[in-house]
């Protein structure tokens, strides 16, 4: 169990009760104009992101309190800070720390750790406990996932996978020294899969025309000359990218060569501007654009996708 040094004092259990669910909500207000995760990272989403599987025991160790930032179950309730955010965490809560006020001491949580930061498994109060009386670390069962992901404490999972996915992206196209004035970067780590395999059967169609194998830095070079810099150029000379807040110039690349994929198989040359419009509000509206920024948006796009269907220059 954790050993407990405090100091005597007439603030009890409901005091601090009250100092944490107040510091929950200053947290809460804050993260909103900071930007600053005010959230547990929930352990489910990140195994599934990072694609855990092998785990290992490491026994009992301490913990630095800074180093758990996530939860398997309770991630809603408390926030990043483990202050709570559900008043119906009190009576356990103040449970807990009495144990503290009265030297009990802790028994040890249990926690998974990923790169340098720890999800609760069991013992979620009691780390709200430990973090509300100042505790530097905490007595903890740890079971570890192996990763070769610099997982930190304010690491941002979505940044560094899409990180992740640019660095081998690179690697295996050598697209940055092949082509340096392309700037090939998504917001989407999935994203940097379909460029790969767009590169390779591009590379399989110029084989094929030319009867004979071309090396594949041959393709990444003619992909750049005669794809995708062709494409860039349309989303640039409209001005697309300023209708889609947050997003690159190579994320609106494959929305544009998915779009005429599907142009092409379902309604040929024929689109109606205004079912466009309605579609493109209805599945993005949660950027907030005006209905009219959205509509020309969608009409230079449309344009934009003809005009590439029809350029038989652009394979």
């Amino acid at each position: 169990m954790n050993s407990i040094h405090t100091s005597p004092t007439h603030r009890g259990p409901k005091t601090r009760w009250d100092q944490a669910r107040r510091s929950a909500f200053v947290q809460d207000v804050l993260a909103t104009f900071t930007q600053r995760p005010a959230d547990l990272l929930p352990f489910d989403e990140v195994r599934h992101k990072l694609q855990l599987r092998n785990v290992f025991e490491l026994g009992l160790q301490d913990v630095p309190m800074e180093h758990i930032v996530g939860s398997v179950g309770r991630y809603q309730d408390f926030t990043r800070a483990f202050f709570p955010r559900q008043d119906s965490l009190k009576d356990r809560w103040q449970r807990i720390d009495r144990l503290v006020t009265n030297g009990s001491g802790l028994p040890p949580i249990e926690l998974y750790k990923v790169g340098k930061v720890y999800f609760v498994r069991d013992g979620n109060h009691r780390v709200s406990v430990a973090r509300k009386h100042h505790f530097p670390t905490i007595q903890a069962y740890v079971w570890e996932y192996q990763t070769n992901i610099a997982l930190e404490p304010n690491t941002d999972i979505d940044a560094l996978l899409c990180q992740n996915a640019h660095t081998s992206f690179l690697r295996r196209t050598h697209v940055d020294r092949l082509c340096p004035d392309l700037n090939i970067r998504l917001t989407q780590p999935d994203g940097y899969a379909a460029l790969l395999d767009e590169i390779e059967a591009y590379q399989a169609i110029l084989s094929q025309i030319d009867e004979q194998e071309m090396a594949f830095n041959e393709a990444v070079v003619l992909w750049g000359e005669m794809r995708y810099s062709p494409i860039i150029d349309i989303i640039r000379q409209r001005d697309i990218l300023q209708g889609f807040p947050g997003r690159t110039e190579t994320d609106l690349y494959l929305w544009l060569c998915r779009n005429q994929e599907e142009l092409a198989a379902h309604y040929g040359d024929q689109v109606l501007m205004e079912e466009a419009a309605d579609d493109l509000a209805v599945r993005f509206g949660e950027t907030h654009l005006p209905v009219r920024q959205v509509k020309q948006a969608v009409k230079r796009m449309t344009v934009a996708v003809r005009r590439f269907i029809g350029n038989r220059s652009v394979i």
